[in-house]
């Protein structure tokens, strides 16, 4: 089986609170004290005299500290091989057969509205009853025909005699 599906994605980022620069400090790195030279004159030692202590702060400028949108689109494809065909044609069995009951139950249906249709139609011509032949639903009882019943006979009549 082989899908192909389309997709749009849409990203935003920001920062709050938003800052277009940060400060960071600037420590003392006075090293004069600690050590003396071959002369006697006083060098550094390699640590700080006053570490900690902040000289100023520096403003830099935040280059990534920005609102960023995205707007992606693109299409993936999808094969499929099914490793059991037993599954496969099990599903396919059980959809022809869900099929064939669809069909057997509009069939069905179709047979209801064909007597309802034989019924109130007869019953509607024994009363005299029918669509004017201009009416657009004449043809809706045009075929349904009122027969005697069996073993009835028509004309059928009955002399009565009265003894007194």
């Amino acid at each position: 089986m082989m899908t192909i599906t389309p997709f749009t994605t849409f990203n935003s980022n920001y920062r709050k609170p938003f800052s277009h620069f940060y400060e960071t400090p600037v420590y003392d790195p006075t090293d004069i004290v600690g050590d003396f030279d071959d002369d006697g004159n006083a060098i550094g030692d390699g640590t700080p005299d006053n570490p900690g202590n902040i000289l100023y702060y520096q403003q830099n400028y935040s280059g990534t500290n920005k609102d960023s949108y995205a707007l992606g689109t693109g299409l993936t494809l999808n094969f499929s091989i099914p490793l059991n065909r037993r599954l496969g044609r099990e599903c396919e069995d059980a959809a022809k057969t869900q099929n064939d009951i669809n069909k057997q139950k509009l069939k069905n249906l179709e047979l209801d509205w064909h007597f309802a249709r034989l019924k109130h139609c007869g019953e509607k011509k024994l009363a005299g009853i029918q669509f004017a032949k201009t009416s657009p639903y004449y043809n809706l009882c045009k075929d349904i025909e009122v027969v005697p019943k069996k073993g009835q006979i028509l004309p059928h009549q009955h002399s009565l005699t009265s003894e007194k």
